[in-house]
């Protein structure tokens, strides 16, 4: 019988957690064919727009965009990020980013354009 402490355990906890966060995002936009938002005829510029600063609430934004890969901070604060579709896994895409105030409102909001292309070597 193999008896495990509470040092092993957390470790294979901790060993579970990793593998899980990787697998995750590992599938995340995989090849790039998930849309980034729920309609996936929506433009970043559109989405962007459907946002209200100081309005619009996260279940409102989750209603009207989709799912988000969500950063989540001690101090309440969050950020969302919708990804751009891309045909290539490692390309450079562009970004809708909103910040939620720990009261669950938008804070702030912003497109992060591509820059794919931009500054190669002209030679």
């Amino acid at each position: 019988m193999v008896h495990f402490t509470g040092h092993h355990l957390i470790r294979a906890g901790l060993a579970l957690s990793a593998c899980l966060l990787l697998s995750a995002c590992g599938s995340l936009n995989a090849g790039g064919t998930a849309p980034p938002f729920r309609d996936p005829t929506m433009s970043m510029q559109n989405a962007y727009d459907a946002i209200v600063v100081g309005k619009t609430t996260q279940a409102e934004a989750m209603a009207a965009l989709g799912p988000a890969t969500e950063i989540h901070f001690d101090s309440g604060y969050a950020i969302w990020v919708y990804r751009a579709r891309s045909a290539e896994s490692d390309a450079d895409r562009a970004e809708l980013l909103i910040l939620f105030a720990p009261s669950g409102v938008v804070k702030k909001t912003r497109i992060r354009p591509s820059y794919a292309g931009r500054g190669a070597d002209p030679s």
